[in-house]
């Protein structure tokens, strides 16, 4: 039940970078009802199976998160 649950969330996670582009952890916590400390978990398993990447390029002290692809989208958040 608790793997269906977080195949679940991954999934969710995953429409919201379809649908919104490179984003943040708070934006996923919000999205997914989760503390940003699990959201921030989730997002690094997505990494470890390559369905998401990571950006150097910071807001604070958050990378920007994006899905495979979306890299051009990243100049939106270059100024």
């Amino acid at each position: 039940m608790v793997q269906k649950n977080a195949l679940e969330i991954k999934e969710k996670i995953l429409e919201f970078f379809k649908a919104n582009g490179p984003s943040l952890p708070v934006h996923i916590a919000k999205e997914t009802d989760l503390s940003i400390l699990f959201a921030s978990a989730f997002l690094s398993e997505l990494i470890a199976e390559k369905k998401l990447k990571y950006s150097s390029m910071k807001i604070g002290n958050s990378p920007l998160y994006f899905l495979p692809g979306q890299e051009n989208l990243l100049e939106n958040f270059s100024e």
